[in-house]
C-alpha cells in the first residue's frame, strides 16, 4: 500500500495540445492567425501550434494572454517560444502577458506554450502576425527601375 501511495505522488500532468493552425490572408504576403487551448485538468502542459504560411522568409510577431477573473480559470504560462524565439513574458497575477517583437523566420512555424493550469477550465489565447520580407533580389530591381527612370529623366532635360 505504501509502495502504491509513494507511486502515486508524482506531478499532475494536464492535458497537452497539439494543433496545426490555419492563417488567415490579410493582405498579399500578410498572413495573421488566432490560437488558444483551454485547459479542464489542472497540472503542468505543453502545448503546440504550427503555422504554414505561403512565404518565404518572413517576419514574424506574436501575443499570448491568460486572464483571471477573481482566482478563478487560473493558469500560469511559464514559457512561450517561436521557432526557437522567446516570448517575453510579463506575469502578474490575474492578467499575464506575452510578446515577441518581430523575428525572422521562414518555413513552417512551431509555437509552443508551457505552463500550470492551477484551476481547471483556466485558458489562453493570442494571436501570429506574419508577413514576407522581400527577396534581394527584389530591392536589386527597384534600384535598377529608379536607375532608368533617373537617366530618362535626365536624358529628357538635356533635349
Amino acid at each position: 500500500m505504501a509502495a502504491m501511495l509513494a507511486a502515486s505522488t508524482g506531478t499532475a500532468l494536464a492535458e497537452d495540445l497539439t494543433q496545426n493552425v490555419a492563417l488567415s490572408t490579410v493582405s498579399a504576403g500578410s498572413y495573421t492567425a488566432h490560437y488558444g487551448a483551454t485547459h479542464n485538468v489542472a497540472g503542468l502542459f505543453t502545448d503546440t501550434f504550427t503555422f504554414n504560411p505561403a512565404v518565404g522568409p518572413s517576419m514574424a510577431n506574436a501575443v499570448i494572454q491568460s486572464i483571471s477573473l477573481f482566482g478563478n480559470n487560473d493558469l500560469n504560462l511559464t514559457s512561450a517560444s517561436l521557432n526557437g524565439h522567446a516570448l517575453t513574458l510579463i506575469p502578474s497575477g490575474g492578467y499575464e502577458f506575452g510578446l515577441l517583437s518581430p523575428v525572422a523566420v521562414s518555413g513552417t512555424l512551431t509555437l509552443t506554450v508551457m505552463g500550470n493550469v492551477l484551476t481547471p477550465s483556466a485558458s489562453y489565447s493570442g494571436d501570429i502576425n506574419v508577413a514576407a520580407v522581400p527577396e534581394p533580389e527584389t530591392y536589386g530591381m527597384l534600384l535598377a527601375g529608379l536607375g532608368i527612370v533617373g537617366f530618362l529623366a535626365r536624358r529628357r532635360n538635356a533635349s
